[in-house]
């Protein structure tokens, strides 16, 4: 009689442990099931790029950054140059000639120095503006995706030829692609231009 009712319980545990197996991977399943296809569109990100408006702008606030620091520079240069005046004043190796040597060779490592930070001012701010306007680019995908039931959209390297030539390096240019080809029924490039044209143009009006 023990051994009867032993035996029972180990067959009820295994179909109880069967049932919950099965209905484990139900579950499994309907979590990673997607309830409807995804909605996948493409951008040409060079062409958007190129022709925001707000880009623009960030390249022309960066170059007038820099064609102020120009300025100061150019004046600075004239100053060097007119040494060459004052030497003339004197006789070479004199002290006063030595002085003004001297004078001068400091004036040509501050300029050099300020030639240098100039430039790497141009490139963070070339850098900053670039950054501005990428996650403006994302701000705006994310906000016209919800908008129209967009699940990802997809940059399209295929939109950019391939350099010509015979010293391309074709082994990286393929290696890099990620995408093949885009119904150019789905491309929203334009509409992404569009929209943060018209957006820059409302927050210049204000």
């Amino acid at each position: 009689m023990e051994k009867f009712i032993k035996t029972r319980i180990n067959l009820l545990l295994f179909v109880l442990a069967g049932a919950m197996a099965i209905a484990w991977q139900g579950q499994a399943y309907r979590s990673i099931a997607p309830s409807e296809p995804s909605v996948f569109v493409s951008l040409d990100f060079e062409r958007v790029f190129a022709s925001l408006e707000e880009r623009v702008y960030e390249q022309a606030r960066a170059q007038a950054i820099v064609d102020s620091m120009s300025v100061t520079l150019e004046k600075k240069r004239l100053h060097i140059e007119s040494y060459e005046t004052e030497f003339e004043l004197y006789e070479p190796g004199s002290e006063k000639w030595q002085e003004l040597m001297q004078q001068q060779q400091l004036e040509v490592l501050e300029y050099q120095a300020q030639v240098e930070y100039r430039n790497l001012k141009a490139a963070r701010e070339e850098s900053r503006g670039m950054r501005r306007v990428y996650d403006h680019i994302r701000d705006a995908c994310s906000t016209l995706s919800k908008e129209n039931g967009w699940d990802y959209i997809i940059v399209n390297d295929a939109a950019v030829a391939i350099p010509e030539g015979d010293d391309v390096d074709m082994a990286m240019q393929i290696s890099n692609r990620r995408l093949l080809y885009a119904n150019p029924t789905l491309d929203v490039t334009d509409t992404i231009i569009e929209y943060m044209n018209a957006s820059f143009d409302e927050m210049a009006v204000r």
